[in-house]
């Protein structure tokens, strides 16, 4: 998001931001929220429930980044078993030509 100068009073730059916080979190986008809940909260740290709203995004964002984490860490294994799964095969199948023999010991 391209850095923008906000004008208008206080208040409505809280506006502003807290409205863009929302749109934000009903997008998925945690951080973005997590962003602008940070700048209202720096500025008037009393405003509306801008508290609660930052300490959900946080959570949400920590849940939506596990459960992201969660999903690589499950395709890397899969792809490591297929990768070791061809690599023992290539393997059988170049000691069983080197040797002569099914178990790779030459008579």
């Amino acid at each position: 998001m391209a850095k923008t100068l906000l004008t208008g009073s206080l208040d409505e730059q809280c506006e502003f931001l807290y409205t863009l916080a929302q749109t934000k979190m009903q997008q998925g986008n945690y951080t973005g929220a997590i962003h602008a809940l940070k700048e209202i909260a720096k500025y008037q740290p009393g405003y509306r429930d801008t508290a609660q709203l930052l300490a959900e995004a946080q959570r949400r964002k920590a849940e939506h980044t596990q459960a992201g984490n969660d999903l690589v860490f499950l395709v890397l294994a899969l792809a490591g078993g297929l990768l070791g799964y061809f690599a023992g095969n290539l393997m059988r199948s170049l000691r069983g030509r080197a040797g002569g023999g099914p178990h790779g010991d030459a008579r």
